[in-house]
């Protein structure tokens, strides 16, 4: 509305400048004056109209902020809600539960591999620590084959044999608990 009146203004304006321009053809001074005495009038309602679009247009702005602002704390108030009616559908006890649930089934399957892992038949026929004896009689060859061959030494000190069979011993020791480590491991 205030658009319409505003572009009917500006025609009254032009039609007071036409008006003018005819009076100043004529020589008609005091007529053109007052034609341009009215457009002045129009132009001030232009601009007051002008104005008035100005405070509506804020207040559109305004509206839509505080729209988008409601719209905000509505979602913050139902995502508050849903998070409130999670939470009283839990509490403490039921998670507590749910995890001794969890580990009593974690418990059973490991049982249940445990069983399913057990020999049976042939397998379960050999002697676990005969087996051991003899990894351990390959393991000393192969360390065996791992030294190197000592070259003859006249002038070697005596304790340096003694040092290379306890730094042999230590690694047979480390080797002896790795593999019993592997072994129980395995199960």
């Amino acid at each position: 509305m205030l658009e319409k009146k505003e572009r009917f203004l500006q025609k009254k304006c032009s039609a007071e400048i036409e008006k003018a321009k005819d009076y100043t053809k004529l020589k008609n001074k005091n007529a053109a004056i007052q034609c341009l005495k009215k457009k002045k009038l129009y132009e001030t309602q232009i601009e007051q109209i002008s104005n008035f679009q100005l405070r509506v247009q804020d207040q559109i702005i305004m509206l839509e902020s505080a729209k988008a602002t409601t719209d905000t704390v509505d979602a913050m108030r139902s995502g508050s809600s849903a998070v409130k009616a999670i939470q009283q559908s839990l509490n403490i006890d039921d998670i507590e539960n749910a995890i001794d649930e969890a580990n009593e089934q974690t418990e059973n399957m490991r049982q249940i591999q445990e069983a399913l892992a057990t020999p049976i038949g042939a397998s379960a026929d050999f002697d676990e620590d005969e087996l051991e004896a003899e990894l351990e009689d390959l393991e000393e060859e192969d360390l065996d084959e791992q030294l190197p061959e000592p070259s003859p030494r006249i002038s070697a000190p005596v304790e340096e044999p003694l040092a290379r069979s306890t730094s042999f011993s230590k690694q047979h020791n480390d080797l002896s608990e790795l593999t019993k480590l592997q072994a129980e491991m395995a199960l």
